[in-house]
């Protein structure tokens, strides 16, 4: 499993869904299972940049994780946002017979986060709310990568600016090697 962490609007979304696409894996977004819901308690946390409770972000990822194909690959897109998060995820992986092979993390100057986020034509992207958002992920979000890293999980980071098929060729670059050496230990 591949987890990417990066601010509201650093691209996680378009580039998971492009290394899916091109490797045959799978992706897994919070954010997009969360805009899907009817939920009248999530979608007000959405239109004012707050996070979801862990509770229910933890029994929304733990249904999805438990709808996948198990052979498949996973890239994980928005979760963990916290560390209470972080460790339910690290309690639980083996009960879905996963394991985090790396984390991506998407770095974008904070002005560039700003425009992407404000041409997006989402109802909640306000000036306000993307504030809150980037103020959100710097005091609980950061935090988690330094979680993993302290436990031995190769953290890479990636300059998120750019063309996407740049961006994309940076991700692939630094995936792909690590999925080839995975999969040449499994080899007999």
């Amino acid at each position: 499993m591949i987890l990417f962490f990066g601010p509201p609007g650093s691209g996680k979304s378009v580039q998971g869904k492009l290394l899916v696409q091109r490797n045959g894996w799978q992706w897994l977004s919070t954010g997009e299972l969360f805009r899907a819901t009817k939920n009248a308690e999530v979608l007000k946390r959405l239109a004012t940049g707050e996070l979801m409770d862990d509770a229910l972000t933890n029994q929304v990822l733990e249904e999805a994780l438990g709808g996948l194909r198990d052979a498949a690959d996973l890239v994980l897109d928005g979760y963990p946002r916290n560390t209470r998060q972080a460790q339910w995820l690290t309690d639980h992986l083996a009960a879905f017979k996963r394991k985090i092979d790396t984390i991506v993390v998407f770095r974008v100057p904070e002005e560039e986060l700003v425009r992407r986020q404000s041409g997006r034509g989402r109802d909640e992207d306000t000036p306000d709310v993307i504030k809150r958002r980037l103020q959100i992920y710097r005091e609980q979000t950061q935090p988690v990568i330094d979680f993993y890293r302290n436990r031995g999980v190769p953290v890479r980071e990636i300059d998120g600016e750019g063309p996407v098929d740049v961006v994309h060729a940076r991700i692939q670059a630094v995936v792909a090697p690590q999925r080839a050496a995975e999969q040449e230990e499994v080899q007999p």
